[in-house]
């Protein structure tokens, strides 16, 4: 099987599984419990805590939520410092190209909540503008959310331009999803108030994740219970999962920069040959992630030749793993500009450092064969 589907979710780490699976048997008390096992626990889950945002260099500005994955840590982020900062203004600013998570989270403060969001458009590679940025920050302004790395097309924004506009609004908080940039990119993690992961697009295990925000920032609490991750995410703590994240992360940032000159030279072969091809526009632009490489078909139907592709043994996907099945438009192709026909006929590929350019050969030869015999 050749498996170019990562940026939807990825293998789990051996060391990983071994780690937690250990763990699941030794450390099964209760983190919130006063008796020496539950205190036993509650000491691991400290010392994984500060290991994470040692990694980061954010042990002494931020504090970290262990979650139960992206969409939790991106909605605990957004609604909760709208919710708990109101006082300061209702205004919001995100982009047009953001997750379903961080879109929809807004959507609902807009609708049940009466905020007012602003949406920023992206030019044809898929980035922010930040002269756009600047005309619609107000001083009403209270929170902008815009994600490090586009997780259909890879596209990169300017965290370091945006956090100097931001700036110059004192009342303003600055949220990034980097779930498809944290251990890939070099980010300067200090310029983020908050930012989140999820262990399973880095090799780690699914419901997994975490909420990194600095320690001025007091979120209203999404969950009502027994207070516990600071009284910012009640339930009982999944000790060995929540563990095992700082192992998964750590094992990921030691091999960041091999990976990505790994990766590059695969997508950069693919880039090469995919352009060789007429009827494929390739959407992600030249300088995007590395790990995630987006084009449309101009004549085959996209669903058809990922299909086809399965059988093949290749995996690869439509637009996102959370929009994929609803066979709808690129709303992300379509901020940049693509006419419906290629918005809505995408395919991604996204890789790591198990894929080989051996694998990349034959995924060119298969899709030169379906594209021929669907004629």
């Amino acid at each position: 099987m050749i498996y170019f589907d990562n940026a939807a979710t990825t293998s789990v780490n051996k060391q990983v599984l071994d780690a937690y699976y250990d763990l699941c048997l030794k450390y099964y008390g209760n983190a919130s419990s006063n008796h020496a096992y539950g205190l036993e626990s509650s000491r691991l889950l400290s010392y994984a805590r500060e290991q994470i945002l040692k990694l980061f260099g954010l042990e002494k500005t931020h504090q970290l939520v262990f979650t139960s994955g992206a969409t939790e840590a991106n909605n605990l982020a957004i609604k909760g410092v709208a919710l708990a900062y109101k006082n300061r203004g209702k205004h919001l600013i995100t982009t047009s190209i953001e997750h379903p998570s961080v879109l929809n989270a807004f959507k609902q403060l807009e609708e049940e909540f009466g905020f007012e969001v602003t949406y920023l458009p992206v030019n044809e590679d898929g980035v922010v503008r930040i002269e756009d940025l600047e005309k619609a920050m107000r001083n009403d302004t209270v929170l902008v959310s815009i994600m490090a790395t586009n997780n259909e097309t890879g596209s990169i924004n300017d965290i370091k331009a945006i956090r100097k506009v931001i700036d110059n609004y004192p009342k303003c908080f600055f949220h990034s999803d980097t779930t498809q940039a944290i251990t890939k990119l070099d980010i300067d993690y200090n310029l983020l108030d908050m930012f989140i992961a999820s262990a399973h697009k880095v090799h780690g295990l699914k419901g997994s994740g975490m909420l990194i925000i600095k320690n001025n920032i007091k979120p209203l609490a999404l969950l009502s219970g027994g207070g516990q991750e600071n009284n910012l995410r009640s339930g009982t703590s999944d000790v060995p999962k929540d563990v095992v994240l700082a192992k998964t992360i750590r094992l990921a940032l030691d091999n960041q920069k091999q990976s990505f000159n790994y990766v590059k030279k695969i997508n950069d072969y693919l880039r090469e040959e995919l352009s060789k091809i007429e009827e494929v526009v390739i959407n992600s632009p030249h300088d995007a992630s590395p790990y995630i490489l987006n084009f449309s078909l101009r004549e085959h139907k996209a669903s058809v030749i990922v299909e086809g592709l399965s059988l093949k043994g290749i995996m690869v996907s439509t637009i996102s793993a959370c929009s994929s099945k609803r066979n709808e438009k690129s709303h992300v192709l379509v901020a940049m500009d693509k006419d419906i026909r290629l918005a809505s006929n995408p395919i991604r590929l996204s890789f790591d450092e198990s894929n080989t350019l051996l694998e990349a050969q034959e995924f060119i030869k298969v899709l030169k064969e379906l594209l021929a015999i669907t004629k």
